[in-house]
């Protein structure tokens, strides 16, 4: 399989390179793309974790900037790293305009240290040379009339038949009521969004998973959408800076103290600096549990100060048991749930489950180059948390109420950022991130973190960098660099070392590890761009085979090696392909292996109603362990970054065509076909057979 691939894929490599060097291209403006460094961490995002998740709360904020494109003579710093920016493009950019003036046209961005003709083209839907209109201002009138309303709906279903909708007799029911999803195999999904230039936003967002009632048979199942969140988000300039009401964001600092939406972390495409994200933004997504419910506000009541105040209440999803007869309460409470899932009655018996109340606020000012921040949570439970008594989770919180105190800082110099939040938990636990941005040269920038998040350090609601799901028991030391080695070659790389000084799940001691990656960037034409890239990781796990109560750890090893090949033969078409392998290893077993091969054809000409993307991949994998993962285009606003493991092949279609102005509408459809496998999956979600294929259909009405 693999030498027939490489049969196919080389000649039609070399055949493109060779035509790219031919003719210029001017970079294609698409509503559907999002910068490709974006895509790769969202990719690795998803490589860290085996749970679904909408990362639509990551992209939304800038696909935002497509509707109304933000000026790139005028933009603020933060807007300009919500555009993926990383310092030493920021500081170029801002040095070329003090110098020649405002850029008038995107070839005059090539034109700037650390800007690439793909990543021009990643930033040309999103960004305009164009002064502002005078219908920006917020009256009655120009609210009707500029206001952009629109409704999407999706509905997309895996089609072969999965166990949990097979019919089931009702005494094996009766015995096991969870044999079986109460609801049907497909998935909907409805968000109704007003917008007026990014001032003035509210909308409704509406999802039902496979497997979720809609319209159920019983009358004691709630009829209608699983779950449903409202928003509403004001954005001024003066003494109100933002409201929010309904569902919405937190973000201070680091993330250390609060970040309650989703956040990037180590990306072979770029080096995280410090981070500059709004105090406030909506919710817009369809992660279940994972926002805020109630009211916020940023105040600004003097030039150089922001305050802002926020309260949640809403219901959450837990896990509980009955509590002693000696306790006042009736159940306490095991675990917090995100999944989202309500598809049984045991999944539904955690739905809802208990009350979650946030409340806290925080404090920015700026002083010249200085940058303080002081921040406050308090989070209280409507039960007792009480977790298992495994021996990893004697130091994680237990009780109703924590409080978190924050205090973040940045000390922003010519060429040097130092950045860093400190925070405490109730119980006395401590956590400090400390970073550092350095750009010496304008072809030069280097980025390093020191993080020391103690075992004891409590909080239900922080996501700063780490490598840990959650921010306690790690320390460790990151420091990334990126080089413009020449015009047309540039040099990302990164090392990362880390230590668990307790305990963690399938971990019986204290362990380490380290992470290594490297990617040369080469474009040898303005249409033209090849990627190599190695990424090596290390750390401690039981081995899965150990039968006692607790066992050593042994080191766990991966090494991925890959190529991209990007190519624009015309201004409407993209090619791309990528190989990719990963050794893995497990001390004192044998080295195993994987490989992940595809190439990909994009048809986007903006003078066409229609576009179409398609995919064709192979992979073998001699085990899950060796899975690798892969960014795929999706319908907008939705997210496919498929695993590949065991052996077979998947192909993707993605369509969308343009009726007028108004109307849109995507098909996709994927397949994944398994030479190895005549099973696919576990449990209620298993196929009997070797393919798995779904379907997806949106259609969005503007107006």
């Amino acid at each position: 399989m693999l030498n027939r691939f490489i049969c196919i894929l080389l000649p039609v490599a070399l055949t493109l390179l060779l035509f790219s060097s031919l003719r210029a291209q001017e970079p294609v403006k698409t509503e559907q793309g999002i910068p490709p460094q974006l895509e790769d961490q969202i990719e690795q995002l998803s490589g860290s974790t085996d749970t679904e998740a909408d990362y639509s709360d990551l992209v939304e904020e800038l696909l935002q900037y497509i509707k109304n494109p933000v000026n790139i003579n005028t933009a603020s710093e933060q807007e300009l790293h919500q555009l993926q920016l990383n310092d030493l493009q920021v500081i170029n950019l801002s040095n070329y305009i003090q110098k020649f003036g405002e850029l008038t046209s995107l070839y005059e961005l090539n034109l700037i240290e650390g800007f690439d003709s793909t990543l021009v083209a990643g930033l040309s839907p999103f960004i305009t040379f164009k002064l502002s209109p005078f219908a920006r201002n917020p009256s009655l009138k120009n609210l009707a009339t500029y206001g952009k309303k629109s409704i999407i709906l999706r509905y997309q279903q895996v089609l072969e038949e999965q166990k949990g909708y097979k019919p089931i007799d009702d005494s094996s029911l009766a015995t096991n009521p969870n044999a079986r999803y109460l609801g049907g195999p497909e998935k909907l999904y409805l968000r109704l969004g007003y917008n007026f230039y990014n001032t003035i936003r509210f909308g409704a967002t509406m999802e039902k998973d496979p497997g979720e009632t809609l319209f159920p048979d019983s009358d004691t199942l709630k009829k209608g959408f699983d779950f449903y969140s409202l928003h509403f988000f004001y954005t001024g300039k003066k003494f109100v800076k933002s409201i929010a009401i309904g569902d919405y964001h937190v973000q201070f600092g680091q993330g250390l103290t609060l970040w309650s939406s989703m956040a990037f972390g180590k990306s072979p495409s770029g080096i995280p600096g410090r981070r500059m994200a709004p105090a406030l933004k909506p919710n817009t997504g369809a992660n279940e549990n994972l926002f805020m419910r109630g009211v916020a506000t940023t105040l600004s009541p003097l030039r150089n100060l922001d305050v802002t105040l926020f309260y949640s209440g809403k219901k959450a999803d837990a896990n509980s048991e009955a509590a002693d007869s000696l306790s006042a309460e009736e159940f306490y409470i095991t675990s917090l749930l995100e999944t989202g899932y309500h598809r049984t009655p045991g999944e539904l018996a955690g739905k809802d489950a208990i009350r979650q109340m946030h409340y806290g606020g925080n404090l920015q000012t700026r002083i010249r180059m200085f940058r303080f921040g002081a921040s406050v949570l308090h989070t209280s439970l409507e039960n007792n948390l009480q977790k298992d008594d495994a021996v990893y989770r004697k130091f994680e919180f237990s009780g109703k109420a924590l409080t978190n105190v924050g205090f973040d800082y940045a000390v922003i110099l010519r060429s040097l950022t130092l950045y860093g939040e400190f925070s405490g938990s109730g119980n006395g636990g401590k956590a400090m991130i400390a970073g550092a941005s350095f750009n010496p040269d304008p072809r030069l920038a280097l980025s390093a973190i020191y993080r020391n998040y103690s075992k004891d350090y409590q909080n239900l609601m922080s996501n700063a960098f780490g490598e840990n799901s959650k921010n306690s028991n790690e320390k460790g030391f990151y420091i990334g660099m990126l080089a413009q080695l020449h015009r047309r070659l540039s040099l990302t790389a990164y090392a990362d070392h880390f230590s668990f000084p307790w305990l963690k799940y399938r971990v019986d001691a204290p362990s380490r590890g380290s992470e290594y990656s490297a990617r040369f960037t080469y474009t040898p034409s303005r249409r033209t761009e090849i990627q190599l890239q190695y990424r090596a990781q290390k750390k401690q796990l039981n081995p899965s085979e150990a039968d006692t109560y607790t066992t050593f750890p042994k080191v766990e090893s991966r090494q991925n090696f890959r190529i991209n090949i990007n190519v624009r033969p015309t201004s409407a078409l993209v090619l791309k392909s990528r190989v990719e392998t990963i050794l893995y290893q497990m001390e004192g077993s044998g080295t195993r292996h994987g490989f992940l091969a595809y190439q990909e054809v994009a048809y986007r000409n903006p003078e066409k109603p229609w576009q179409l993307t398609g995919r064709y991949a192979i992979f073998d994998t001699d085990s899950y362990n060796e899975r690798l993962y892969a960014y795929e285009s999706d319908v907008l606003y939705a997210f496919s970054i498929p695993s590949y493991y065991y052996k077979g092949s998947r192909f993707y279609v993605l369509g969308r065509y343009s009726f007028g102005r108004n109307l849109d509408v995507w098909v996709r459809y994927s397949i994944t076909h398994y030479s190895n496998k005549q099973v696919i999956g576990s449990g209620l979600d298993e196929i009997d057979g070797n393919n798995k294929s779904e379907i997806k259909l949106q259609l969005r009405y503007r107006f």
